[in-house]
């Protein structure tokens, strides 16, 4: 099983598979990375550039876990996608971003029912447009899913403290039938080999 990094890989390294045209025209890959509130930082001049359009994910943590045995807990958990997106007026279409909806239909396509590992399918619970947007899109698209972490297990391979063999012995029994009407008359043409 897996702690809670690796879900978070799987999101990111899904959703940067997904090709885009970014502001110069070209096409490239989905820039994808955790959510550290990077469109205010930027609007405030305090970030670097990024690529764009960009995805960033977040871990929505309100998560009620629950023990379903021998240490491993299972939760729904949501991970929310940040789609940012650089649009400037176009002489037609002033203030109409109308590709951050293909986007937005790209991801929604990727993400749905995928399962992350040790997760469930992934499902889609909401969605926020931005009303106010300058040059920058910020839309939000939430998804949750059932998450089972295996980190305060003794069976977690990582753990380091449970270590698992095959079956201890190598038993041979060979049996030959004995009457029907007596079945306490079982005769063995060798003797029980135990290793």
């Amino acid at each position: 099983m897996a702690g809670i990094k690796q879900p978070i890989q799987d999101l990111l390294t899904l959703l940067s598979t997904i090709n885009v045209v970014n502001q110069d025209g070209n096409v490239t890959t989905l820039y994808a990375r955790i959510w550290n509130n990077q469109l205010k930082d930027e609007e405030q001049g305090k970030l670097y550039a990024y690529a764009k359009p960009a995805a960033f994910v977040e871990v929505i943590n309100n998560a009620q876990f629950e023990e379903i045995g021998v240490g491993f807990q299972s939760c729904d958990i949501g991970f929310r996608v940040h789609l940012i997106h650089e649009y400037y007026n176009g002489e037609v279409t002033f203030e109409q971003d109308l590709t951050i909806f293909d986007l937005r239909d790209t991801i929604v396509a990727t993400l749905s029912h995928v399962q992350l590992t040790a997760c469930g399918p992934l499902v889609r619970t909401a969605e926020t447009q931005d009303y106010t947007h300058d040059n920058l899109y910020h839309y939000i698209i939430d998804f949750i899913c059932n998450f089972t972490d295996s980190k305060g297990s003794y069976y977690d391979a990582q753990a380091g403290k449970y270590i698992y063999y095959g079956p201890p012995t190598g038993l041979d029994i060979i049996a030959t039938k004995g009457q029907q009407s007596d079945l306490t008359n079982i005769i063995s043409t060798q003797p029980y080999n135990i290793r």
